[in-house]
């Protein structure tokens, strides 16, 4: 088969096409004739390297794909031949005390398929079949590649908050993937959203997602101060952030009393400035999420399978585009999703 690989850390000219071996299946998984796939700032991330991460070369990325199920395992229940399937890029023991209670992000063992174990910029992939949930035939398999995992990150990150329809909520990095599902998900569920972006195309497109107000960082730095006056000077109740350090102190300073400020990433760093008076006084509360349950993951593609929520797609690219690809996911000025298309 042809897959992505990379055989060491570096920029994009590391992303190769090579001629693998198929995937040899276990009886609990099913292999996947891969159809399209997504980039995420993690595959930028894998790719460069990361000092927590010790990958064994040559190496798959990609944590979002759909495809098609091509093989079954002996003991897989539920899925056959021919059927198409997204997945749940989260990988869980599933025997644990946590996981066991639902929440398989908390296992010790959890690992990420496309950053800990191959994924699915190949044109085939194996997944076990406890992380698959079927695509209806009325949905488009670019449409789910598009949303999937960005959909079930920032559905757990809603549930973390306590979110209820009609809270205010403030979206900072609001032009990317996290981003636009964050806002398009919170407003679809009942929201007020404040997003905080960089450019004029990032403003009206987050403003067609349903955000009523949106504050560009670069003309406004202090734009804190905004989100302050629009909230009639008592803050937000919810700050969703993918962003971190540049953002980390204005967003914390946003929230009401009583607020909660959840996070899922650190895309501009991972060290930011907490004014501990703050906190407390306020008695706020800074919540991490990561990837979802298989309860979520189901809850947040029925949004996808309903139509309720579009996907926000950037740009498209054949697989032999697989480089212009990550150029382009790293270039700051995208909106939403870069999609790769597998040909037949």
């Amino acid at each position: 088969m042809r897959a992505a690989v990379i055989e060491k850390h570096g920029g994009p000219n590391e992303v190769k096409i090579v001629e693998l071996d198929l995937p040899r299946i276990r009886p609990n998984e099913v292999l996947i004739k891969v159809k399209v796939f997504a980039l995420n700032r993690l595959d930028i991330w894998t790719r460069q390297g990361m000092p927590t991460l010790n990958l064994s070369f040559p190496h798959i990325g990609s944590s979002e794909f759909v495809g098609i199920i091509e093989k079954v395992g002996d003991e897989v229940v539920d899925f056959n031949l021919g059927e198409r399937v997204v997945i749940n890029a989260g990988i869980a023991c599933r025997r644990c005390l946590q996981c066991r209670s639902g929440d398989h992000t908390l296992c010790a063992k959890f690992k990420m398929i496309g950053e800990h174990i191959w994924g699915g910029a190949a044109e085939y992939a194996k997944v076990p079949w406890t992380n698959l949930l079927k695509i209806p035939d009325s949905v488009k398999l670019i449409d789910v590649a598009a949303t999937s995992l960005t959909a079930l990150t920032v559905y757990r990150m809603l549930k973390r908050a306590n979110f209820k329809p009609g809270m205010l909520v403030l979206v900072v990095g609001a032009g990317g993937g996290i981003g636009t599902m964050a806002v398009q998900m919170t407003y679809v569920l009942g929201g007020r959203v404040i997003a905080i972006t960089s450019s004029k195309e990032k403003e009206l497109k987050v403003k067609e997602l349903g955000a009523e107000l949106v504050i560009n960082y670069k003309e406004l730095p202090n734009w804190g101060r905004e989100v302050w006056n629009y909230s009639k000077n008592e803050g937000v109740d919810v700050v969703l952030d993918s962003t971190g350090e540049i953002v980390w102190e204005a967003s914390l300073r946003s929230l009401r009393k009583g607020g909660r400020l959840v996070t899922c990433g650190a895309t501009s760093g991972g060290l930011g400035k907490t004014n501990i008076h703050l906190v407390f006084w306020k008695q706020l509360s800074i919540i991490g999420s990561t990837m979802a349950s298989d309860n979520e993951f189901r809850e947040a593609m029925a949004l996808i399978f309903s139509g309720k929520i579009h996907p926000v797609i950037d740009s498209t690219f054949q697989f032999n585009e697989i480089k212009e690809a990550h150029e382009r996911q790293e270039d700051p000025n995208h909106i939403g999703k870069i999609l790769i298309q597998i040909e037949d």
